[in-house]
């Protein structure tokens, strides 16, 4: 019956996974996980839904349902923490619109602009947070994919990178503030993952990386067995999940919001993997487990 209701776009499937988070706010709300019941975070997460939904429709990442829009619903209630409105949530944002520009190479139309927007993105990410700098290795797979490789190009997204940076290095300047400047390049980080010991965090993030790992491995050999577009696209997937987890590893100041990193490609890998099912009862049966995971979270 779930798989049925989610396996198209009507407006009435994308409002019903807005009033699944609406619980989850509430939920965190009430049981003191999460103090963010507001109309601005709500305003903030409608626009991250937006963001993601259309970089997945307009480059095809998954087939034409709502599955990957719930299973980015599902692993934002798995996971609490990540209802945040901070600066990791600010990267995140700006890190899907970066993505957005460079999954949409693809197409070989405004080559340049794309190539520059994805650096200049990426430069707006940096400042936020630093270490959102190993999504540049993102840029240039994308360009040796889809053949967009010569000696002009290869600049274009550095020069994008650096003009927000060289703006805040004006700003910083102008106002006698360069040290906030340079902690830009203080590339060091703790190693201390004694936040993802707590019950259940580290039950659930474990089983969320194994399922999305299971999805990876049953979706890669299908994907990778066809020459079209989506072959490239899965490949950028792939990476884009491995450097979105480099990045959880290596941010400072762990707090659970850093995990939002993870869940745009995860649910990508998780709506592709799920559509493997032909049987629609156990489909619903996987749906209706992450729905209990996801309200259980907030109790456990």
């Amino acid at each position: 019956m779930l798989t049925n209701f989610f396996s198209n776009t009507k407006p009435v499937n994308s409002l019903f996974i807005i009033a699944l988070f609406v619980c989850y706010l509430v939920i965190g709300f009430f049981t003191e996980i999460s103090f963010s019941l507001n109309i601005s975070t709500f305003c903030w997460y409608l626009a991250l839904f937006g963001f993601v939904n259309f970089v997945n429709s307009r480059n095809n990442l998954t087939f034409d349902n709502s599955y990957f829009f719930l299973f980015f619903v599902f692993l934002l209630g798995c996971f609490p923490s990540t209802v945040n409105v901070n600066s990791f949530f600010y990267s995140n944002l700006v890190l899907v619109i970066f993505v957005r520009r460079v999954y949409s190479l693809q197409s070989s139309k405004n080559i340049t602009k794309k190539l520059f927007d994805s650096g200049l993105w990426l430069g707006i990410s940096f400042l936020i947070e630093p270490f959102s700098l190993v999504f540049s290795f993102f840029i240039y797979l994308a360009m040796i994919l889809h053949q967009h490789v010569d000696f002009k190009k290869l600049f274009i997204p550095i020069l994008g990178f650096v003009s927000p940076v060289i703006l805040f290095f004006t700003y910083s300047f102008w106002y006698e503030s360069l040290e906030s400047f340079y902690k830009l390049f203080y590339w060091y980080t703790y190693y201390d993952f004694t936040f993802y010991n707590q019950f259940p965090l580290k039950l659930i993030l474990t089983g969320i990386l194994s399922v999305t790992f299971i999805a990876l491995l049953l979706k890669t050999p299908k994907a990778l067995a066809v020459k079209n577009k989506f072959r490239k696209s899965w490949i950028l997937v792939c990476f884009h999940f491995l450097l979105a987890l480099v990045l959880l590893i290596i941010v400072k100041d762990r707090n659970g919001t850093e995990i939002l990193y993870i869940l745009f490609p995860s649910a990508i890998i998780l709506a592709n993997g799920f559509e493997l099912f032909q049987k629609k009862w156990f489909a619903d049966i996987i749906l209706i487990l992450f729905l209990i995971v996801s309200f259980g979270s907030y109790f456990l």
